[in-house]
């Protein structure tokens, strides 16, 4: 019967092996991340926010991105970590007024390489301080397809 269990744990991981998490950045502990990556011309990497927050009033939030190319800006914006979609592990509970709301979602947004070559994406946490927000976890995370 364990073998059997392998056997189809196996195949399973493998059936899910096209998105890889290459990167993982809590923005709490440090608001501005550096991600780093070479990728071949036509790689995606596409982004995920893990949130865990607690507030009265949806907040408003960014994760400000910065996009370059072997050092060259490419382009640059913002996206909501709060807007996402694919989302896994979500829970929202409302008690009091207060919302507690926990998920991991994919972003509006990705970066898909024109050509070869060394990539950097810096991303920044922004929002407003608001009395009744508790942000226990907001992370970005990097998935390469």
């Amino acid at each position: 019967m364990k073998t059997l269990c392998l056997i189809f744990l196996t195949i399973v991981l493998i059936s899910c092996g096209g998105n890889n998490e290459v990167g993982r950045f809590d923005l709490l502990k440090q608001n501005h991340a550096e991600f780093k990556i070479t990728l071949d011309a036509e790689e995606e990497v596409l982004l995920f926010a893990d949130i865990d927050i607690t507030y009265k009033e949806k907040p408003p939030l960014v994760f400000n991105c910065d996009f370059y190319r072997n050092g060259e800006y490419l382009f640059g914006g913002g996206t909501d970590p709060l807007m996402t979609t694919e989302n896994s592990n979500d829970t929202k509970t409302i008690n009091d007024g207060i919302t507690h709301w926990k998920f991991y979602g994919k972003l509006e947004g990705s970066l898909t390489a024109t050509e070869k070559g060394n990539y950097r994406i810096i991303t920044t946490l922004l929002k407003n301080k608001q009395v009744d927000l508790k942000i226990n976890k907001a992370e970005i995370v990097f998935v390469k397809q």
